[in-house]
């Protein structure tokens, strides 16, 4: 391979990299964890409470604390009551992302297993 070849090997994998980064809350987090995202927004996890806290900051535009619900997806205010993400704020978890399941249950052939005479 000559230099041009390593040249465009380089670029797609600098390309492929950046496709691939995203914001995203850590999977398995611990009990009051921080974190803060590429955005630059302040994340608390309460894990009894199975929710995320976003702290309101300049950067993200909010008065109050929203938390995060990466079961269901939801949203809700420091009251309560349920309400739509705040905007610019982006999150990608696995509950908002669609299954890799192919849809087929353990054990859902029909084919028999017994001796035939």
């Amino acid at each position: 391979m000559n230099k041009r070849h390593y040249l465009m090997a380089a670029m797609c994998l600098m390309t492929l990299a950046a496709c691939t980064q995203k914001t995203e809350l850590p999977e398995d987090p611990k009990d009051k964890e921080e974190y803060r995202d590429s955005q630059g927004n302040s994340w608390i996890y309460n894990a009894m409470l199975m929710r995320w806290a976003l702290m309101p900051s300049a950067m993200n535009g909010l008065t109050t604390t929203h938390y995060y619900y990466p079961n269901t997806g939801s949203w809700t205010d420091a009251n309560g009551t349920r309400v739509d993400a705040p905007s610019g704020v982006k999150v990608s978890s696995p509950a908002g992302s669609k299954s890799k399941s192919s849809g087929r249950v353990f054990g859902s052939s029909h084919r028999s297993s017994g001796v035939h005479a």
